[in-house]
């Protein structure tokens, strides 16, 4: 038996354990050797010829993974990689699809990819600490929102010269944390054990669940008001509606996938895996279909939650079912990073923006470190603790990407006088995800670990 070998005994005879350390180069050419071959077989099924828009999808999610490998490798959160790779690619025109035809299928399994990330996000939550933190879950989601969307309009109308209205709109679309950017760094200090004992990574997730509709609701109020489309009051209902919702249909869901499939059927890990993500999926599309979009990534997150209480209080919990749905994560995670990295049109941004709006988010960002520490005063954090968790609430991307363009269009359509702001808002919103996401991610990984305490 050779020294790499090591002899193991089974039923009477002896199986070879590889126990070899080899160097992450022959990791990275295996990978490139299966990219490859899978590509030459959808060449035999697909339009795959070089210059085809199935081609150009491919090669934004190749390059996606291997830029969060090279991340990876200088020591940098892979999904700057990813991100970066999408940038450079829609704007050096390598990534360029039809938007009537393979776009609409690149936002439908964005959003898979992120009720994947949400439903792994509920499995990991604590109830204890869910329950001891509830009030400052709820505060850490609405005030620094609050605060932080004043600044915003006040900076703009002074600095800028966009009305007051418009200041709250980009505001709006300002304040939201990102969940796919903090998430994954979230997901991975809990396998560490970092934050766990006093309940840290819990509260940051639950909280930016909330602050996303929150948000989202009151950028629909601002809308309404700048293009009198429908009554504000009715929009500003919809928040507080999408949460009540979300919030039941979770439960509901939780309970059903809590108990089915029962716990003596066999491969339970990947049934319950299954109904979980696959849940998700439906819970998804089916708010908007009712248009109530907010609803469905809250009742991902609760429905997950609450299938893992089940699971626990009829002795079937395993953590099998977060290791699986943390694997499907790994595999859509390209995609999404990359698909958000695309919607950034570096020539939508004027030199001149770039000094005003780079002001305008170094004063927001203070704002909201000065309520999240406010929020925070009474808990049992340390100084390190709750700088973690502004560190946290900094990066932007995946709902200024979404609502972004959405004011800009409507000008477009509606009354071509408000362009000019609508422009602006939208170069803003891509600044705020160029300059937060990336920084906001470096230093969540880089010092997370420093930050946290780890539970012994």
């Amino acid at each position: 038996m050779t020294s790499g070998e090591d002899g193991i005994i089974k039923g009477g005879r002896t199986t070879t354990s590889w126990t070899c350390r080899i160097h992450p180069l022959f990791n990275a050419i295996t990978s490139v050797a299966c990219m490859v071959m899978t590509w030459c077989v959808m060449y035999f099924f697909f339009d795959m010829t070089p210059n085809s828009q199935l081609a150009s999808v491919v090669f934004l999610i190749s390059c996606s993974w291997a830029g969060g490998k090279i991340a990876e490798m200088l020591y940098l959160p892979p999904l700057l990689g990813m991100l970066l790779a999408g940038v450079v690619l829609r704007n050096t025109g390598h990534y360029d699809v039809d938007q009537n035809i393979y776009q609409p299928h690149i936002i439908n399994l964005r959003e898979v990819a992120l009720t994947v990330l949400l439903a792994a996000s509920g499995l990991s939550l604590d109830p204890t600490m869910l329950k001891k933190l509830s009030l400052v879950v709820t505060q850490l989601a609405i005030l620094p929102c609050i605060t932080e969307t004043i600044a915003a309009a006040v900076v703009t109308h002074y600095l800028l010269g966009l009305p007051w209205i418009w200041g709250l709109l980009l505001g709006c679309i300002l304040s939201p944390v990102s969940s796919a950017v903090i998430l994954p760094a979230l997901l991975d200090f809990k396998q560490k054990g970092l934050g766990e004992d006093k309940g840290i990574i819990t509260l940051v997730m639950a909280a930016c669940s909330f602050d996303d509709i929150f948000c989202i609701s009151a950028f629909g109020v601002c809308l309404s008001i700048i293009f009198s489309e429908g009554s504000w009051k009715a929009n500003a209902m919809r928040g507080p509606m999408e949460v009540g919702i979300g919030v039941c249909v979770g439960i509901v869901w939780g309970l059903i996938t809590g108990f089915i499939p029962h716990k003596c059927e066999s491969s339970l890990t990947l049934k319950r895996t299954y109904i979980i993500t696959a849940g998700g999926v439906l819970l998804t599309f089916g708010s908007k279909m009712i248009d109530l979009p907010g609803a469905g990534p809250l009742a991902i997150m609760t429905a997950a939650f609450v299938s893992a209480i089940c699971w626990k209080k009829n002795n079937s919990f395993s953590d099998e079912v977060e290791v699986a749905t943390n694997n499907v994560w790994d595999f859509l995670e390209p995609l999404l990073f990359a698909s958000i990295g695309t919607e950034i049109d570096l020539s939508s941004i004027r030199p001149t923006l770039i000094t005003s709006a780079s002001v305008l988010l170094v004063i927001t960002s203070l704002v909201r470190v000065v309520t999240c520490f406010f929020v925070l005063r009474d808990t049992n954090f340390n100084l390190r603790e709750k700088i973690f968790v502004n560190i946290a609430w900094l990066p932007k991307a995946t709902v200024q990407a979404a609502i972004g363009p959405i004011a800009l269009d409507m000008a477009r359509s509606r009354d071509e006088r408000l362009i000019p702001y609508a422009s602006d808002v939208l170069a803003i919103s891509v600044l705020a995800i160029l300059i937060t996401a990336p920084i906001g991610a470096i230093i969540m990984t880089l010092r997370g670990e420093y930050l946290l305490r780890k539970q012994y």
